[in-house]
């Protein structure tokens, strides 16, 4: 999982190396995914407008939004982790979550490219 924070605004990326998503499977693409899981989430930051969200994201986005609001996390094991974002726009609702499981810790190679969809 690798966490970004500074674009204003909040963003789930489905696991992606190299232009490729790489899921872990079409139903639970986060269980043992076959790249990194990117998130960015700087949204409780200043709206300072310069960047917007391009209209037509790219397929590797899985969800985007420009409310103010934080990311909750709660690492359950050495397997099981838990992301929130919570929207203090909408009154603090829960506006995206994901669960990553990861049973192995070895590092992700070019050739294991598991459930792959070129882009």
């Amino acid at each position: 999982l690798t966490i970004w924070a500074h674009e204003h605004s909040y963003e789930r990326l489905w696991p992606v190396y190299d232009k490729m998503v790489m899921n872990g499977s079409v139903s639970q693409p986060y269980t043992n995914p076959g790249a990194p899981v990117h998130i960015i989430t700087g949204s409780a930051g200043c709206k300072e407008r310069l960047v917007p969200f391009v209209p037509n994201p790219k397929p590797w986005s899985a969800f985007r939004l420009e409310d103010y609001g934080y990311a909750r996390m709660t690492i359950h094991n050495s397997t099981h982790l838990y992301l929130e974002q919570v929207s203090d726009d909408q009154d603090g609702v829960v506006v995206d979550s994901m669960l990553l499981i990861k049973n192995s810790h070895e590092s992700f190679t070019t050739r294991s490219y598991g459930n792959r969809r070129d882009l």
